[in-house]
């Protein structure tokens, strides 16, 4: 097959090299010069500060590591460590010469038995035929604005965390950052000592965690199978096993007041600065930002006002930009990545309406991999009605938690990349019950054991337990006469109330909310 991918970040290239294994002819289009996305510095789709919130050792695709950190080199890589790195991804699997750098893709359409995609270079454009298109332009780049703000500030400067390049740029300044999630409060704490004042408007109390918890990795806490198991411990239990493994942490936290006291333990902001920041007294927190008039002047959801010079706003990002395809919406997408009527058309994104958290290369090769396994045949879909069926019941989504390294299990088993728990549990076992490292979701082989150093929180050979009585009483039995499973837990997974069980594919907790 010929396939167009569109857009040379983390999700294109790994579709271009799954493709590219599979034999396509595949051609790559990106409007910028380079490789990356938002991680390619020259497309300033991150500010210069920004580090990545995974780790090294969590961070790269499944087979192709990243280099371990050098002297005076950071555990977890800054947009410039990420840009090389997805270069010589790109490099190392052969994809490079299939890009068109600046190649801005204006239309895609399918007016018989092909697609056609037209792209401009230099003011010209240019069509081809495909037999099949990914979409992977990226989701972070069109910035929320503040609504009723004024048209044109006067007295002061308003912007968004797109606009925003450094701290030395607002140098002396009264500077009002609005918004509570991790670009606001890393922009908020970058600022301080730099600006003459930094307010930080937040609409409630989020748990920010650092990028190392005790002497560990935040990604590495837990496996799989306990992030699941998290879920049921009580928040209030969540935070003493905090205060536990961090007590000088938590204990300026809660001197903050931002400490929230309810909540679950997936909605985590991965944060290193905010906190003590604000325990300095060099951020100091208001109420949500009401409304923003002429001068600079902010009036706050709790009558508090304030007279700033900027004005950064972080409220998210609009939903991604298909606008070029021709009839797509966004509620036309099974499963959030394949169109419903055309699944020779495939969004490699995150979901809309989300708030992702963890992995992103392992988990947009899972996606790739599943679009790939779908279009070559060793993976089926359901037929066209089911299929609307889901999307009429699904989408359009409302905002949720989106926890990508356990969307990255059940897509990997849609796709048929990771060991099948009703053929292979063991290696399957082995897989959800580790850290979450990458190259355990390699589909060139087996999984190594990898234990992680907070599942000592669980009884693990319960949890195997309940996972296996999800499968039908006939498999479990297949499972124990091939030697996949032994006695023990065969029996073990009888004894497991209906109300216990856990899917293979690991469900999780997604709180709603407006969206």
């Amino acid at each position: 097959m010929r396939i167009a991918v569109i857009g040379a970040g983390p999700a294109g290239l790994t579709g271009a090299k799954q493709a590219m294994e599979y034999g396509h002819d595949v051609v790559v289009y990106e409007k910028h010069d380079d490789v990356g996305g938002i991680w390619n510095p020259a497309s300033l789709g991150a500010y210069e500060g920004v580090r990545t919130q995974t780790s090294r050792d969590c961070l790269p695709f499944s087979d192709f590591p990243f280099p371990a950190a050098g002297p005076g080199e950071d555990e977890f890589p800054s947009v410039a460590g990420m840009h090389a790195y997805l270069r010589a991804y790109a490099e190392r699997f052969g994809v490079l010469p299939a890009i068109r750098s600046g190649h801005e893709v204006v239309r895609v359409h399918r007016p018989g038995d092909r697609w056609r995609v037209t792209a401009r270079h230099r003011g010209r454009d240019v069509t081809e035929a495909f037999d099949a298109v990914m979409v992977a332009n990226g989701e972070l780049w069109r910035p929320k604005g503040l609504p009723g703000a004024p048209a044109e500030p006067r007295g002061f400067h308003l912007m968004t965390a797109k606009d925003y390049r450094r701290p030395r740029d607002l140098r002396g300044r009264r500077v009002l950052v609005a918004g509570g999630g991790v670009s606001g409060a890393d922009i908020a704490a970058e600022l301080a000592g730099e600006a003459a004042s930094v307010d930080w408007a937040v609409r409630g109390r989020a748990l920010f965690l650092p990028r190392v918890c005790g002497d560990v990795p935040n990604d590495l806490l837990f496996s799989y199978i306990g992030r699941v198991a998290l879920e049921e411990m009580p928040f209030g239990e969540y935070l003493a096993f905090l205060a536990g493994l961090m007590p000088d942490y938590m204990r300026m936290y809660r001197a903050t007041g931002l400490l929230p006291e309810d909540g679950f333990h997936g909605a985590v902001h991965v944060n290193d600065r905010i906190v003590p920041a604000v325990h300095r007294g060099e951020v100091r927190p208001r109420a949500a930002l009401s409304r923003l008039g002429e001068g600079g002047v902010a009036v706050f959801e709790d009558g508090g006002t304030g007279r700033y010079d900027t004005v950064i706003t972080c409220l998210g990002y609009e939903p991604p930009d298909y606008g070029f395809v021709d009839g797509l919406r966004q509620e036309d997408l099974y499963e959030h990545f394949f169109h419903r009527g055309d699944t020779t058309l495939m969004v490699i994104n995150t979901p809309v309406a989300t708030d992702a958290f963890g992995t992103a290369c392992p988990y947009f090769e899972a996606v790739a991999g599943w679009a790939l396994a779908v279009l070559s045949g060793k993976a089926e879909l359901p037929g066209p009605l089911s299929r609307a069926a889901w999307c009429e019941k699904h989408l359009p989504a409302r905002r949720r938690y989106y926890d990508c390294w356990l969307e990255s299990i059940r897509i990997g088993l849609a796709g048929g990349t990771l060991p099948d728990p009703a053929t292979h549990f063991g290696d399957y076992w082995r897989l959800v019950s580790s850290a979450v490292v990458p190259a355990n979701l390699s589909p060139s082989g087996a999984p190594e054991a990898r234990p992680a150093p907070c599942d000592a929180l669980f009884d693990l050979t319960a949890l195997k337990h309940r996972v296996l009585a999800a499968l039908p009483l006939s498999t479990r039995d297949a499972l124990l006469a091939a030697g996949r499973i032994g006695p023990d837990d065969h029996l073990g997974s009888l004894g497991v109330p209906p109300r216990r069980r856990i899917e293979p594919w690991l469900p999780y907790r997604q709180l709603t909310g407006a969206g």
